[in-house]
């Protein structure tokens, strides 16, 4: 029977299907090498119980638009499945502006087999504001089931909360889970007492509802939502703790009176702006903007919808500082949406571009060069080039495709982990040894370790990410940080 690894968990299944964003195809079969191209279309294959589904990493609009009580997000079709991603990289999308349906929720499991594993839920609610309307579990009348571990949920809304079910109490139970939101947790309409959360976290405060332990809110966190402000792995909560944790191959090193843990790392530093000035400390610019509808911050809102436009077409330049050098290597765009014209979809998209780096916004570097460029529909273009420090991003757009003025919808750049990266810790601690490196240890004024090894990204195996892992000939005269 065909098996899926994760950490030191294996999972059984009778069947497993695979899902590739972008290169699948739903005639496919659903094997590794002839993966599907929707989750929902996988969905539909799956026996009653006993089957898996594995979403390769990338973005996967899961947005199910049924009816006015139940479109919304994950739906498991009443069948025991068990959806898992890569860790940090699948995206589940539940997008409620995609339908105008009365409600719009996220989990809609039915089967109290069904179950998610390590999945980042992306999760807008759209204009709605009633809590039955924005509750992240729900099916209209119906009962949500199953249980939801190591997932990440980024949501969108006015008031989260957790259920809505007038056909009973929910039994739904997140486990190790991070929740970042906008705003505070609100009681839930109904079946709100069977919600369970074990293990978990958010940015804001949890309403007093359901069955809660070992959890905690008002934390905060890094871009790569580890908690700052608390050791989480010690108090085993969030993603990065229990079995299904996301941390991979691991190793402290201590310099310089810090301590440092090298992790396999896909960080995206943008974050969904609101101004040209926030959330602090990102900074928005632009050569010139199409009136003041179309500012530099709306290519940098995670929002595909919304566009910065230039009010010319030839030697126009979008800039993000993020703030402090960030380590990068890849920038992705996507040209100009159809939410925003039709007309000139294709041509108003960069030609001729400079991606470029800069610490002090005066000086920049050539990152990546692209000359006839051609976009043949909304698509998003990845340039990837090797790893460099910078504080400031700038798109040089030196000429379009004919178009009156050029537009791009969406920027993201970051660090794409083709190796490992340094995580700080926040404290010496024996606790941090045990939990982020080697456990045996004389010294805390020196690199631990009785082996050298070199780490870095291998093949998938059995269906989990893995490492190559070789032994060096020689000790390293020395290791630095900057």
């Amino acid at each position: 029977m065909p098996k899926i690894r994760i950490n030191s968990q294996v999972l059984t299944f009778n069947n497993i299907y695979y899902v590739d964003s972008t290169k699948g195809l739903d005639t496919n079969n659903g094997s590794i090498s002839s993966p599907f191209l929707t989750v929902n279309y996988a969905v539909s294959k799956c026996a009653t119980t006993g089957d898996a589904i594995f979403a390769l990493a990338g973005t996967h609009n899961v947005t199910r638009i049924a009816g006015t009580y139940d479109s919304g997000g994950l739906w498991d079709d009443n069948k025991a499945i068990s959806f898992i991603g890569e860790k940090g990289k699948t995206i589940f999308v539940c997008d409620g502006t995609k339908h105008s349906g009365r409600d719009t929720h996220c989990i809609m499991f039915k089967n109290a087999g069904t179950k998610a594993y390590q999945i980042t839920f992306d999760y807008s609610v759209g204009n709605r504001t009633n809590n039955y309307s924005t509750s992240i579990c729900g099916i209209g009348d119906a009962v949500t089931r199953g249980e939801v571990i190591n997932c990440l949920f980024k949501i969108i809304s006015p008031n989260p909360n957790f259920s809505y079910s007038n056909a009973g109490t929910s039994i739904t139970k997140f486990t190790n889970c991070t929740f970042d939101v906008t705003t505070n947790f609100v009681g839930s309409y109904s079946g709100s007492n069977g919600i369970t959360l074990e293990n978990c976290v958010t940015n804001f405060s949890f309403y007093s509802e359901g069955i809660k332990k070992n959890i905690y809110d008002k934390v905060s966190f890094n871009p790569k939502y580890h908690v700052t402000n608390l050791n989480e792995n010690v108090l085993d909560i969030g993603i990065y703790s229990g079995d299904f944790n996301w941390t991979l191959g691991r190793s402290l090193l201590h310099s310089n009176n810090k301590a440092y843990s090298l992790e396999f790392t896909d960080i995206w530093y943008n974050t969904k702006m609101t101004s040209d000035t926030s959330p602090s400390p990102l900074m928005a610019s632009a050569s010139r903007i199409y009136g003041t509808a179309y500012p530099a911050w709306k290519a940098f809102d995670n929002e595909l919808t919304t566009s910065w436009l230039s009010l010319g077409n030839t030697n126009e330049w979008l800039t993000i500082d993020l703030g402090t050098r960030k380590q990068i290597d890849s920038i992705s765009i996507q040209g100009v949406s159809s939410a925003i014209t039709t007309s000139y979809l294709t041509t108003a998209t960069p030609k001729n571009m400079r991606l470029q780096g800069s610490n002090d916004n005066i000086v920049w570097d050539d990152l990546h060069v692209s000359t006839n460029l051609s976009w043949t529909k909304e698509e998003i273009k990845t340039f990837s080039f090797p790893v460099k420090k910078y504080q400031y991003i700038r798109i040089f757009v030196e000429t379009n495709n004919g178009a009156p003025y050029i537009g791009i919808s969406e920027v993201r750049v970051g660090f794409s982990g083709n190796g490992m990266a340094e995580y700080e810790m926040n404290f010496l601690s024996i606790q941090n040894f045990v939990n982020y490196g080697k456990p045996l240890f004389s010294k805390l004024n020196q690199a631990i370790g009785t082996k050298n090894y070199i780490l870095q990204e291998g093949t998938v195996s059995e269906h989990e990410q893995g490492f190559w892992i070789k032994k060096l000939g020689k000790k390293p005269l020395s290791i630095s940080f900057d």
